[in-house]
């Protein structure tokens, strides 16, 4: 790839709207929670734990992911986390960014929800504005009859300023993405947007579900909506937007040679889209990775990769005053690296 090509992309002003920040803790600070916690990981040595990042499944992908949320017992381990995520993020220039967080998960196997939402918004809020981050609380769809009515219980109690949306994570297979409509209208009603996690490693009537039962603003994958063109159709069609995770879906779905993944056909087709990690330790990428990938592998120009990137503002959930803001920042930095917005035909 074009030396000036990679510096430009990881140079640009970068947004990412499908990040999990439970997935954002690195295999070496896992290993030393569990051991400063005193729990048993399913692996015996380091070595053995790094060998459990490869994955043939969702379901080892899942197994892995619990005992991670295990090992977060005290506020230090949070704290450890987000400062990891945050370091991460200035690294790679990631100025807006949308975290998924799992409360539920946090009752049953950590701090406990409340507690856990209170000591990462307090590390976000001593953070500062580098980066701007706003949280996505997910409904664990395996538990969604228990953890639905918990998390909307929870977000409308709180009055937390980073909490923007409901989400809906964890497997597809089993579990309809309409399953969880009753909760989505709850948190509608209470002023939050909806985004479900649908159609990455099940079909396209999950994407189908995501817009019409649960009537998300944003898919998390929504890849295999290609399958089914009036599916397709009705995305482009009703604005929303798909953040797509080119390394997770070649890790985990049919898409094991990114030459055969659809995004640009879903650009084709008229859906926005934009580009992110989902869990980058576990999938052994970053998003300077991504953008490189999309442009190597998949052929999108840098232009587009800008508008693209862009999208993450355009279909962000912050208050329009902040992503306005930002957008003028990412504009005037964009002109400095010679960006131009170029939308793929």
């Amino acid at each position: 790839m074009n030396d000036t090509i990679v510096e430009t992309l990881h140079r640009m002003p970068k947004t990412e709207l499908h990040l999990h920040l439970e997935g954002t803790i690195s295999p070496e600070a896992l290993w030393t929670m569990a051991e400063r916690n005193h729990v048993a990981l399913p692996a015996g040595t380091f070595a053995e734990l790094r060998a459990l990042y490869d994955f043939e499944s969702f379901d080892k992908f899942l197994q892995l992911w619990l005992a991670m949320c295990a090992c977060l017992r005290t506020p230090a381990d949070y704290e450890q986390m987000v400062d990891g995520f945050l370091a991460e993020c200035r690294r790679q220039n990631i100025r807006y960014v949308e975290a998924h967080f799992t409360p539920y998960n946090h009752e049953r196997l950590g701090l406990g929800a409340r507690r856990a939402l209170e000591v990462v918004s307090r590390r976000l809020e001593a953070a500062g504005s580098d980066p701007v981050v706003r949280l996505i609380l997910d409904v664990p769809s395996e538990s969604a009859p228990v953890s639905g009515p918990f998390t909307v219980a929870l977000m409308e109690q709180e009055a937390n300023p980073f909490v923007v949306a409901i989400g809906l994570g964890g497997p597809e297979k089993g579990f309809p993405r309409r399953s969880v409509a009753a909760d989505f209208e709850r948190a509608r009603a209470a002023g939050y947007a909806a985004v479900a996690h649908a159609a990455e490693t099940e079909g396209a009537v999950h994407a189908r579900e995501a817009v019409e039962d649960l009537k998300v603003r944003r898919i998390q994958h929504g890849v295999r909506a290609v399958e089914d063109e009036a599916t397709l159709r009705l995305i482009a069609s009703r604005d929303v937007c798909c953040d797509v995770a080119l390394s997770s879906n070649e890790c985990l779905t049919i898409y094991d040679d990114l030459s055969k993944h659809p995004l640009r056909r879903m650009i084709d087709a008229g859906v926005t889209v934009t580009l992110s990690t989902d869990d980058p330790p576990f999938f052994n990428t970053d998003l300077n990775r991504e953008y490189d990938r999309a442009h190597h592998e998949l052929g999108l120009s840098v232009d587009e990769l800008w508008h693209v990137n862009l999208n993450g503002l355009r279909y962000g959930l912050a208050e329009t005053s902040v992503r306005r803001r930002l957008m003028r920042e990412f504009l005037d930095a964009g002109r400095v690296l010679g960006l131009k917005e170029r939308r793929a035909p």
